[in-house]
């Protein structure tokens, strides 16, 4: 085997040790500026797939099959949400400028998972009703997400923008 066969090798067995590791690894291995990069992808991951949900809900654009995709993958990403805010990554700990996440998420972790869990099961619950293809139960479920997931943790955990 040459010298880039072993490369990749080396390569493929680093990212099956990685897809192997337990959101408690990962968690522990995110720490300060890499934490936040992690999270702020996730979060704009989650509003791009917000933005194919309300363009159904208010504008008629796609399908009820793209709102259950978008809320599947809502799902998916806001059950990682805990672990992607390891103790000393939020404000008091960088600029307010770097992050958005405020000290109470850590005096409050239980509850910070609470809410988590919350916008994992409302996003779970929109899938559910999407693939129905009822568009005013869709729009319903829709408005419960905003307030009860992704509002309710936004108003307590998150911090206003600062430019």
């Amino acid at each position: 085997m040459g010298t880039r066969g072993r490369i990749l090798v080396v390569a493929c067995a680093a990212v099956a040790g990685l897809a192997l590791m337990s959101s408690e690894t990962i968690h522990a291995a995110l720490t300060g500026e890499a934490a936040i990069k992690a999270r702020q992808g996730a979060m704009k991951s989650n509003s791009k797939d917000m933005k194919v949900i309300q363009a159904f809900v208010k504008d008629g654009k796609g399908t009820a099959a793209d709102v259950a995709k978008s809320a599947t993958a809502i799902a998916a990403t806001s059950e990682k949400i805990p672990s992607l805010f390891p103790k000393g990554s939020g404000r008091g700990d960088f600029p307010d400028k770097t992050t958005r996440a405020l000290p109470e998420i850590w005096k409050d972790m239980a509850g910070f998972e609470k809410a988590a869990a919350t916008t994992v099961a409302e996003a779970k619950k929109l899938a559910t009703v999407a693939k129905a293809g009822d568009k005013d139960a869709i729009a319903k479920q829709v408005a419960t997400l905003s307030k009860n997931g992704c509002g309710a943790c936004h108003k307590t955990y998150r911090g206003e923008r600062v430019k």
